[in-house]
């Protein structure tokens, strides 16, 4: 069995303003969440998948598309969705949105209640994608089309199960890595 990860194409959405208050953030990320991509970096169709699983966002869900055309139908779903991200309360002080994803990410890391879902959930959700990976398409190779943060957990998870692969501290948009037990 193979399993092969792949981050959304590059996301082509710039944020109008780079300071902004937490309730423009919130919808900065909304708006990112719904933005195109552009598709470079194509992966190809080596080795043959025989099913794919993709995000539900629409970043994941175009690119595994793209990737996966004519070969079948994609199995779309929240499961696979990023990390949620939001402010981490409410404030009229402008942050530049970059401060405000590392505010998020830290508040994710410590399980904080402004965060839709903690870091103990996330790695929950991760196993669980595994879990129902294995228990229905173990005798495939099963391509998903995700996102960096969730694609960082479902690596954790696969390597406590031994599977073998390439790790990264950022995944590359439209790479492929694949892992096999």
């Amino acid at each position: 069995m193979k399993i092969g990860l792949v981050r959304h194409f590059k996301v082509i959405y710039k944020p109008e303003y780079s300071w902004m208050t937490s309730d423009q953030f919130n919808q900065w990320v909304e708006d990112y969440n719904n933005s195109d991509v552009s598709p470079v970096g194509h992966i190809g169709h080596d080795p043959k998948w025989e099913i794919c699983i993709a995000s539900d966002l629409f970043r994941a869900s175009k690119t595994a598309e793209i990737i996966y055309q004519g070969q079948g139908p994609i199995i779309k779903t929240e499961r696979l969705r990023e990390i949620g991200m939001r402010s981490i309360n409410q404030s009229e002080i402008k942050l530049h949105y970059k401060i405000w994803i590392v505010l998020s990410r830290m508040a994710w890391f410590f399980s904080h209640k402004s965060q839709e879902e903690g870091r103990t959930d996330t790695t929950l959700r991760a196993k669980q994608i595994i879990n129902w990976i294995e228990d229905n398409y173990m005798d495939s190779n099963v391509l998903v089309v995700s996102h960096g943060g969730i694609m960082k957990s479902l690596i954790q998870e696969l390597f406590k199960r031994g599977y073998r692969g390439k790790g990264f501290i950022k995944p590359d948009n439209g790479r492929l890595y694949i892992y096999e037990k």
